[in-house]
């Protein structure tokens, strides 16, 4: 049985396996370090205080659309790194994500569709560690936040979709052609300068703009700085678009996945 929502039903099928093996993921990230899972703290901390000071003491950067200060800036830039980050975790470890787990290919009774659920959930925990050190920021730069900043989560599940969808089409289809693993480096690089991260979309000319609509991050991306950083409400009709696709891409990669994992075991 694999229906659309299955997408769903396999985490709360699997949720134990899919917790435990998340823990393990993100611990599993810093054993042996000093600070720990602290660093999950740390690492976006201190790229925010670098970006400050690059693109606000430095540089004396400011957004075109908004005309904010040099703080406004580097939280425009952090934001949409942010997202960026969530979808290039899943994008990079994707191609490893079956060829890593031999001995569950050979479980039978193992859901590999587990698998990609895991992965998100250690880039869902790092996007939310991040989203709250861009809270203290600004609450620090601002003395508030907008309290349009309750629509978060639901523009980070929107975007869990397409990483879902990443994992189980991607991990499937490396398991037969090892070249994908070399070409996801440059993916993720194509996907952040095809973004409005560094600058924003009217800056290009207007008929190369819907160009960057092909990239999943986008539209997050500004719908993100529109309610946490602007105060503005979601595009709901956009939104309500953007999830229905993520939904029907989920599904036709986890269709792929179940399809061929039968396979996987002979390759492996």
């Amino acid at each position: 049985r694999i229906d659309p929502v299955y997408v769903f039903e396999s985490l709360f099928r699997h949720r134990f396996i899919v917790t435990q093996l998340s823990k393990r993921a993100i611990y599993g990230r810093y054993r042996g370090t000093i600070l720990g899972i602290l660093w999950s703290l740390i690492t976006p901390l201190l790229m925010l205080a670098i970006y400050t000071f690059v693109f606000g003491s430095v540089l004396k950067i400011r957004w075109p659309d908004q005309g904010g200060g040099q703080l406004e800036f580097a939280a425009i830039l952090f934001s949409g790194m942010l997202i960026h980050s969530m979808l290039a975790e899943c994008l990079m470890q994707a191609p490893t994500l079956i060829a890593s787990n031999p001995q569950y290919v050979k479980k039978v009774i193992f859901p590999l569709e587990a698998l990609p659920w895991v992965t998100l959930a250690s880039a869902l925990f790092q996007a939310l560690i991040s989203t709250l050190i861009l809270v203290g920021y600004l609450l620090i730069s601002n003395g508030s936040v907008h309290w349009t900043i309750i629509y978060t989560p639901i523009l980070l599940l929107a975007l869990a979709l397409y990483c879902l969808g990443v994992g189980w089409l991607i991990a499937s289809a490396a398991v037969f052609l090892k070249d994908i693993a070399q070409v996801m480096g440059l993916l993720s690089t194509v996907l952040f300068f095809m973004a409005p991260i560094l600058y924003p979309k009217s800056a290009l000319p207007i008929t190369i703009q819907p160009l960057l609509n092909l990239n999943p991050i986008t539209f997050v991306i500004e719908q993100f700085r529109g309610v946490v950083l602007w105060g503005h409400h979601p595009d709901w009709f956009g939104l309500g678009v953007y999830i229905l696709a993520g939904m029907v891409f989920a599904w036709f990669a986890l269709l792929f996945f179940q399809k061929t994992r039968r396979g996987f075991a002979d390759v492996l």
